[in-house]
């Protein structure tokens, strides 16, 4: 069975001042005096961004890494007498997982490669480009491509630049793309060396829960011109409420399928209250042939990546619907879309009616998937007994709902929801 995610969080350096440090690393010597001078005159510095996401495999220095732990090589996770393949041996366990996880179905996600290589034409060419999260180092060979002038590609993981390295020398790169072994958090460019385009895919399941707006802001204080470009340009995060017997079916006890006894006390340990991915699940959302949309989908919000910070996201917000139709809410789901532009030329999404039926559908979900929480009935659960299975969400067609959305404190990467009946509850403001 597949883990649940762990959102690996900041945690702060001993002194947030320091620059970034390491070989790879674009401070000159004396980069501290300018930090600290920065502090000072209250300009933005780096290595500031208190609970923000930390990606896997990170090791860009001792507290930046496997919360503040030395990472563990792959050999150290295998049980004891298993063979270890030479070529993992001494690597990150935790970029090994994650590559094996979902990297190789984001690489071979054709429609997400157009879309950026796409989003990047006639906008890099003899242009200055970072791009955060390099990982393989894909998009910063589409800048090159495109005629970049110069590409920063800052990525986490040492095992990862190592091969990213290799990638640029053997696609004739490696006079474009500098590759830098750090987060881009701690990065400190001189002012001169300021980057006209910034592009990054740091999209998880939940379009910010892996940190891209928080490192988006910090890129564009710190790292880029006054009037650079963003890609993507813009993002929206949405909602919608459904009913699938075949959910219930993995999700809850049947007593129908239980011979007569009564199990129902097992019910009580069902989790209303976090937010799953499907592919933890170990299925993909369009596949569920009984699923039926419950309620119209709705923008939970919507962020411009050129200006958008964590602090224009409310702790919570309350929104209201109709019921569609009759039956049993089993689940919120949740999903996507980003753009390239002001425009919205080119879009990507994580809608499961979007991935159906595609050539790149199968590893869209297998990478990202949706997100989503399982519903009971919340005024119910406030009264009913420890032991108690949580109570089904029946609705009325056209009944009016609330559902109430809680961002998480303080980053807003990830969010939890709870439906109401209208007629029990008010909207928050």
């Amino acid at each position: 069975k597949m883990k649940k995610p762990v959102q690996r969080q900041w945690q702060p350096k001993a002194k947030a001042t320091t620059g970034p440090a390491g070989p790879d690393s674009l401070a000159e010597e004396g980069s501290h005096a300018v930090d600290e001078a920065s502090a000072v005159a209250g300009k933005p510095v780096a290595g500031r961004m208190a609970a923000s996401f930390i990606p896997p495999g990170c090791d860009a220095d001792g507290n930046d890494s496997e919360n503040g732990q030395s990472p563990r090589c792959y050999e150290e996770s295998q049980a004891r007498g298993f063979w270890c393949p030479p070529r993992l041996r001494g690597r990150n366990e935790s970029l090994i997982e994650a590559v094996n996880d979902w990297h190789y179905a984001m690489l071979n996600d054709s429609h997400r490669n157009d879309f950026y290589f796409d989003a990047m034409a006639d906008c890099v060419r003899g242009k200055r480009v970072v791009d955060i999260g390099a990982g393989s180092g894909l998009l910063s060979l589409m800048a090159a491509k495109q005629g970049a002038s110069e590409v920063i590609a800052i990525e986490a993981s040492r095992d990862m630049v190592d091969l990213a390295r290799l990638n640029v020398q053997r696609n004739s790169a490696a006079d474009k793309v500098r590759i830098l072994h750090s987060l881009s958090s701690s990065v400190v460019l001189p002012e001169e060396e300021r980057v006209d385009v910034i592009v990054s895919e740091t999209l998880g399941a939940l379009m910010l829960g892996e940190g891209m707006l928080d490192y988006l802001a910090d890129a564009r204080l710190r790292l880029a011109r006054p009037d650079c470009r963003v890609i993507p340009a813009g993002g929206a995060q949405y909602a919608v409420l459904i009913s699938s017997a075949s959910l219930a079916m993995v999700s809850s006890v049947q007593s129908s399928c239980c011979k007569g006894f009564d199990l129902s006390a097992i019910g009580s340990l069902q989790d209303t209250g976090n937010l799953f991915f499907t592919k933890q699940w170990g299925f993909r959302l369009n596949s569920l042939l009984d699923l039926v949309e419950m309620s119209p989908r709705i923008c939970l919000l919507e962020v411009d990546f050129h200006s958008s910070e964590r602090k224009d996201i409310p702790a919570t917000k309350t929104f209201q619907l109709q019921a569609l139709s009759a039956g049993t809410v089993h689940a919120v789901v949740t999903s996507w879309e980003v753009w390239s532009d002001s425009e919205r030329t080119h879009r990507i999404t994580t809608h499961p009616e979007d991935t159906r039926d595609t050539p790149w559908g199968f590893a869209r979900d297998m990478q990202w998937g949706q997100g989503m929480q399982l519903v009971e009935d919340f005024d119910a659960a406030n009264k009913a007994q420890r032991t108690a299975a949580p109570a089904p969400f029946v609705v009325k067609e056209g009944e009016p709902l609330l559902l109430t959305v809680r961002f998480s404190v303080p980053c807003r990467q990830t969010f939890q929801c709870t439906l109401r009946r209208a007629s029990h509850a008010r909207p928050q403001s």
